[in-house]
């Protein structure tokens, strides 16, 4: 049996770097889809990773780092 880890216990992991998908992406963000891939294209954005054929991820540390600038 699988046992998938919290992210409390990902946390705790401080040389894992952590990506996150679409839906986490827009609520830490609350940028939809496609203002997220206009930034991209200007350099905005921190870019997106390919992981598959149809699925993308950001670095989470990036992320964070985009809405601390932001915030200032």
């Amino acid at each position: 049996m699988y046992k998938f880890m919290s992210k409390a216990e990902l946390e705790l992991i401080p040389d894992l770097e952590r990506v996150i998908r679409e839906p986490e992406c827009f609520w830490m963000t609350g940028l939809p889809k496609s203002t997220r891939a206009f930034m991209e294209k200007k350099g905005q954005f921190p870019k997106h990773l390919v992981l598959g054929p149809k699925i993308c991820a950001w670095r989470l540390s990036e992320v964070q780092e985009w809405i601390k600038t932001r915030a200032q």
